[in-house]
């Protein structure tokens, strides 16, 4: 009764990771997130450098490179299991719950292991 628990717990967990995989960023949502951004930083950074000098051109382009990267981070979270450095490490997970797995029902299997009837 508890494998049983346990099973299906893992087939809904392992749905809704799917879902998350199969569900991509609407493309009309990253276009307008785009267009708003670089027209805000253009703007900002154009005002910035009218009003204070060109002085404020760096602290204008920090900020400008900290909001362009939250953009492509939020774009980088639409495939989260993909197999690169900066994504979920799903395949050394998976190889460890089948060792887990294969750890918990060897003794099933074993008949060195079986309790004595």
């Amino acid at each position: 009764r508890q494998l049983h628990t346990q099973i299906s717990q893992f087939f809904n967990a392992f749905g809704a990771l799917d879902r998350i995989k199969t569900t991509p960023i609407p493309f009309v949502y990253v276009v307008h997130l785009r267009t708003i951004l670089i027209l805000y930083l253009f703007g900002w950074n154009a005002m910035m450098v009218l009003i204070n000098g060109w002085v404020a051109a760096i602290p204008a382009l920090v900020v400008a490179w900290a909001l362009l990267g939250i953009e492509a981070a939020s774009v980088e979270c639409e495939c989260p299991f993909h197999f690169e450095t900066n994504h979920l490490a799903l395949g050394k997970t998976c190889i460890e719950v089948s060792h887990n797995v294969a750890q918990t029902i060897h003794p099933l299997f074993d008949p060195t292991l079986q309790p004595a009837l």
